[in-house]
């Protein structure tokens, strides 16, 4: 197979592929509409939002209601040293606890239980009992309250990850939004650019009708052709940039990726309305509107934490003191059935009480906490201030943006519209013999570009709004009701 059929093997199943593509049309609300479907990054968001509640959660489980249960039997046929060292065998133990931990650190049990053992001296002699069980860590969770801050600590956590995970929505559905207004305006582009295009075409023919009549010479010919060219390679470049975007925006909604992507109408100038009023509204409010985001409750929440992790690190050289006591009854005999009648009938009491106490001797874990408190510090206030420069950074710079991007496209309009007159007497001037073949394509390429910057400075004034509603998402204006 010659490289020549290859290539056109190769461009015939590409038109197949392609003509076999579905096609969906685009706008706002069909973006929006496709958050439903869980793209990957909306997955990632409520993942990093299940795994903040998932450690809330497990802190918590420590505070469930137990059920632990236990049973053995040992069997030996060993022989005896002497006839005073008797071997016990069988024996069997039955041991039932129910228990629950609270937060304040103390631990508050029921324990139910049988033995049972024989020997030379005995057969079957049976012990049943009953007994509550209290435990308490006096310093670290009674009085210090160790654990209860790590539980808020973490509900805490859990409720930024909250906020963050709405604010992480809104902006992953802004950069789509973005990526769609960028579509919007290459398609814009590539319609300005195509009509000229037609126009160069033309002017290339009535050169060479020129040329033939004598009237042009080979030089005009050659310059209007590297005009047609030039605007030739502009659109296959916008070409280009489109299918970047479309891939771009394929790869953030996967559904659409073996689709074809179309524009559904839309209108730019109804768009600017819209940001115009979006920017009265920014500029009325004269202080960062803290009721329109919520990264004001995110930085509340990072005042909490700090505070409880630094409570936290407060007990690490802390002393160490925990109390456990038991209160039961048991009951004896030379039967299981037996030993249960006694305890019920003429159970005895029995009292056990044991405290624990550790105290650091060394200086090592002060030191430690010393570190921890530093780097708790240090963290939660970088954060904050990160969060604080963002709310106050997005609204005071948006506004001024806005108005000299405002001022940039009102200059861009009459540069347009003066080009324009200017063109059209410069194609009178052309044909009178007035002006040059050079001259009148400098105007015809400025007036291009001056429409192609109109575009990108529309594409800027959408855009600087629209990152200033993944901040502040709550905002009440037309842009933000999609």
């Amino acid at each position: 197979m010659t490289p020549k059929s290859a290539i056109l093997i190769a461009c015939f199943l590409l038109s197949f592929v392609v003509k076999g593509q579905e096609t969906v049309f685009i706008d706002e609300a069909f973006l929006k509409e496709s958050l439903k479907s869980n793209p990957p990054s909306v997955d990632q968001l409520n993942a990093a939002l299940l795994g903040a509640q998932a450690q809330e959660k497990g802190i918590d489980d420590k505070f469930n209601t137990n059920l632990d249960a236990s049973a053995s039997y040992y069997k030996t046929d060993e022989k005896q040293f002497a006839t005073f060292i008797p071997v016990t065998s069988p024996l069997k133990n039955y041991d039932v606890r129910i228990s629950r931990r609270f937060t304040s650190g103390v631990t508050v049990g029921l324990r139910g239980f049988a033995d049972q053992f024989s020997n030379n001296f005995v057969q079957n002699a049976s012990t049943a009992g009953v007994s509550l069980q209290l435990g308490v860590n006096l310093w670290k969770d009674l009085f210090s309250k160790r654990t209860e801050s790590q539980m808020n600590q973490a509900s805490a956590y859990s409720q930024q990850a909250k906020w963050q995970n709405q604010i992480g929505l809104a902006s992953f559905n802004n950069t789509l939004r973005k990526i769609y207004w960028s579509i919007v305006a290459n398609e814009e582009a590539l319609k300005i650019s195509e009509g000229l295009l037609k126009s160069s075409i033309k002017q290339v023919s009535e050169a060479k009708r020129r040329k033939r009549n004598n009237i042009a010479d080979s030089g005009e010919v050659a310059r209007y052709q590297s005009q047609v060219s030039a605007k030739q390679a502009s659109i296959i470049s916008l070409k280009y940039e489109k299918a970047s975007l479309v891939k771009a925006l394929k790869e953030l909604l996967p559904d659409i990726a073996l689709s074809e992507v179309k524009l559904k109408p839309y209108n730019i100038d109804d768009t600017i309305t819209k940001v115009l009023a979006c920017t009265a509204t920014i500029a009325s409010e004269g202080q960062p509107p803290l009721k329109f985001t919520k990264y004001d409750e995110i930085v509340a929440l990072l005042d909490r934490q700090a505070k409880l992790e630094k409570k936290i690190n407060d007990t690490y050289d802390d002393i160490d003191i925990k109390l456990q006591t038991e209160y039961g009854l048991k009951g004896r005999a030379n039967s299981g059935s037996d030993s249960i009648d006694d305890l019920q009938e003429n159970g005895r009491k029995n009292v056990a009480v044991g405290l624990t106490l550790s105290i650091p001797l060394e200086s090592k874990k002060k030191t430690t906490r010393e570190i921890l408190n530093k780097a708790t510090k240090l963290k939660f206030r970088s954060q904050k201030q990160r969060e604080l420069a963002k709310i106050k950074a997005f609204h005071t710079q948006t506004v001024s943006q806005i108005a000299l991007l405002q001022e940039i496209i009102r200059n861009q309009k009459n540069n347009t519209k003066f080009l324009g007159i200017s063109l059209k007497t410069s194609k009178k001037k052309y044909n009178q013999a007035r002006l040059t073949v050079e001259q009148l394509v400098q105007e015809q390429d400025a007036y291009l570009n001056s429409n192609l910057d109109e575009i990108r400075t529309k594409l800027a004034v959408i855009n600087t709004i629209i990152d200033y509603l993944s901040v502040y998402t709550d905002t009440p204006c037309p842009l933000n009701n999609i």
